[in-house]
């Protein structure tokens, strides 16, 4: 499988699956018929709590994880490359490695009764959200040490400027909202909804970049 291919599995698999058990739960009663992307919905993590689309969640979703934990790894190779290995890459890694491991905890401990689960998903999903985000904030920062006019790369990273800094002022005007007006508890949910789907674009625009820039990985066994 493609660098690309990789990416594009990790931005396809998580809409297929909350969507998915959205619809599973409204199918089965559990929860009642509402747009997600609207007011007064229900959140994401509503949709993979009751049974059975609590085993469909898990199922997608931890593989999710995983290629989310590739993706990051493989973008270390991707920057070392087009940078000469010039760029330092290392916390870029750290940060998306983290993200994809407090996303396989958030998973697992989905539909677990007691404060000790909430609290670990509580920590998963701040740290998969923040940590992916902040990531994707410094790999804009690397790669202002590339041409990517030259790359053919220009339009994807403005691109990326410009859904990092709607993820960021979305989440401060979020916050305040949050603080300042009642009726934001009706839209809550439908800003996470929002804010996932902006989140994982940029996972497709990286996807993009790799497939524009004609990124190979190739592995081998080593011979005596």
């Amino acid at each position: 499988m493609t660098p690309y291919k990789i990416a594009i599995v990790a931005v396809l698999l998580p809409l297929l699956t909350v969507h998915t058990t959205l619809t599973i739960s409204i199918l089965f009663g559990n929860l009642e018929y509402c747009l997600p992307y609207w007011s007064q919905c229900h959140s994401i993590s509503a949709t993979g709590r009751q049974y059975p689309e609590f085993f469909v969640f898990k199922a997608l979703m931890i593989p999710t994880a995983i290629f989310m934990l590739a993706y990051w790894l493989i973008l270390r190779v991707w920057l070392k490359q087009i940078s000469n290995g010039r760029i330092g890459t290392r916390l870029i890694t750290g940060l998306g490695v983290i993200a994809s491991c407090a996303l396989i905890i958030y998973t697992v401990t989905l539909g677990a009764v007691g404060e000790p689960y909430a609290l670990a998903r509580r920590i998963g999903v701040i740290f998969y959200f923040a940590f992916s985000s902040f990531g994707h904030l410094l790999l804009l920062r690397k790669l202002q040490l590339v041409d990517c006019k030259a790359l053919c790369i220009e339009g994807e990273q403005k691109a990326l400027v410009y859904i990092c800094a709607a993820l960021v002022i979305s989440g401060i005007l979020s916050a305040i909202a949050g603080f300042y007006w009642e009726g934001w508890d009706n839209w809550e949910n439908a800003y996470e909804w929002w804010f996932s789907l902006f989140m994982i674009s940029l996972f497709y625009l990286v996807a993009r970049m790799w497939n524009t820039t004609g990124f190979q990985i190739t592995f081998h066994l080593a011979r005596d």
